[in-house]
């Protein structure tokens, strides 16, 4: 009996000390407290963002074709692309905190523009704002990783997320229910409204308590140049797994930007389900995903990062071919449970449209890249996997009009293509030394 107690006790301590650790850290504690108000706020419009777009003005939307709602995801992308790498290099060079206070101020006032449109015409301006801010993504993660002790990295991104994540829980839920009750225009207007007020608070937030965790003399020798010989080299000494990776989320990143925008019309408009049904799935698949974070980072710190990044790319295609599977709603909800179970691993596809996120996945790109290249790389893999995907949320609006069932079934095959990816090329380095960084010829 005693020794049964032994067994047990040490490992609730396990997760709790991990938790003590990782938000004893200011700088987490002030980016994690952020970051679900940011989650709250955002799901009062951007989940139902391409409804509203395409939905007729009569009934509250803003009457724009699938075809344009497509280009404008890829004039979101183009925007973003220009910036991700860019942001990086800047992140390396001047730190973290900087970059993310700018880039918080700036998504601020894109919501804004985006309230005062009434056209999609008038959107366009605020996206292109909104993706400007997503500069400060390579210095998000590289902060984040830099403020978590490297013997729990896996298990301390698995409770940073699980934390984060706790408003995507219930928020989905209550925001159907919000859309029913005050109906698709005014409660997209209202939620943009309120996510301005919340931008606000984040920014004075991070600007206060942020503490920079790039080392002067780290920074003291870079280039602001972001297509210097020395970050074109950069890229060249990373051992043959990020370029594995990077594949990885090229993959993913055309599947998701192919299908993400048009789910949930397809779901309202093609399966038929309410805006609380859509929500409830959101937040069931959610409701599940959420406690695996920790469980998933802390057996990832165990037993590799490789297994869990396998399992939660190989479950990763069903999430859009659900909705094609199964029109019934109790059945769907049994698939969203399967998909929240694959989200929960932290593979690196998080629901919402991210392929590039995940306590494993990141603690991956962390142990194998040196902190003075971490935010580099991380913008490096976002620029070249947009790029590559430019053209595809356009092709997603065009398959959209012409047959949706064939828009998910097309982007589940894509997903599927990084499976032999991972299986052949990702590896985890040796848990006892850090890994040497190979140039590729």
């Amino acid at each position: 009996m005693t020794r049964d107690t032994r067994t047990i006790v040490p490992g609730r301590k396990t997760v709790a000390s991990t938790f003590r650790t990782v938000f004893s850290n200011k700088n987490i504690l002030a980016i994690g407290t952020t970051n679900m108000l940011y989650q709250v706020f955002n799901s009062l419009w951007d989940l139902w963002w391409s409804l509203y777009l395409i939905t007729p003005v009569d009934e509250g939307g803003l009457g724009t074709p699938a075809t344009i709602v497509g280009i404008l995801a890829t004039i979101q992308n183009t925007s973003q692309i220009l910036f991700q790498l860019p942001g990086g290099v800047i992140a390396d060079k001047i730190g973290r905190k900087k970059v993310i206070v700018f880039g918080s101020a700036v998504r601020t006032v894109a919501p804004f523009i985006m309230f005062l449109a009434r056209s999609w015409q008038m959107v366009v301006p605020g996206i292109i704002m909104m993706s400007i801010a997503s500069l400060y993504g390579p210095a998000f993660n590289a902060l984040i990783s830099e403020s978590i002790p490297k013997k729990n990295r896996a298990a301390g991104f698995g409770a940073y997320r699980m934390f984060t994540s706790i408003p995507q829980i219930f928020m989905p839920i209550v925001g159907g229910y919000y859309f029913d009750l005050l109906g698709l225009g005014k409660a997209v207007r209202y939620g943009l409204l309120m996510f301005t007020v919340a931008m606000g608070i984040i920014t004075v937030t991070r600007q206060v308590v942020l503490k920079e965790t790039l080392a002067t003399e780290e920074a003291k020798n870079q280039s602001m140049n972001p297509f210097n010989k020395d970050v074109i080299n950069t890229f060249r000494r990373q051992p043959r797994t990020i370029y594995a990776m990077l594949a990885v989320a090229v993959m993913g990143g055309i599947a998701m930007r192919t299908t993400w925008t048009f789910l949930t019309p397809y779901a309202i408009n093609v399966v038929g389900l309410t805006n609380t049904q859509y929500g409830t799935l959101q937040s069931l698949a959610m409701l599940i995903s959420v406690p695996l974070y920790m469980i998933s980072g802390t057996l990832a710190d165990k037993y590799g990062r490789f297994p869990f990044i396998l399992l939660a790319r190989g479950l990763g295609p069903f999430d859009s071919l659900s909705l094609y599977l199964f029109k019934d709603y109790n059945q769907l909800l049994w698939a969203y449970g399967v998909i929240g179970f694959a989200g929960g691993l932290g593979g690196g596809r998080l629901r919402g449209g991210g392929y590039m996120g995940g306590p494993a996945w990141q603690a991956l790109v962390a142990d194998i890249v040196p902190s003075r290249d971490r935010a580099k790389v991380m913008g490096f893999m976002g620029t070249v996997s947009g790029v590559i995907g430019l053209p595809f949320p356009a092709l997603g609006g065009w398959l959209y009009d012409s047959n949706p069932d064939l828009l998910l079934l097309g982007g589940s095959i894509l997903e599927m293509l990084s499976i032999p990816i991972i299986l052949f090329f990702i590896r985890d380095p040796p848990k006892t030394e850090e890994p040497d960084i190979e140039e590729i010829t």
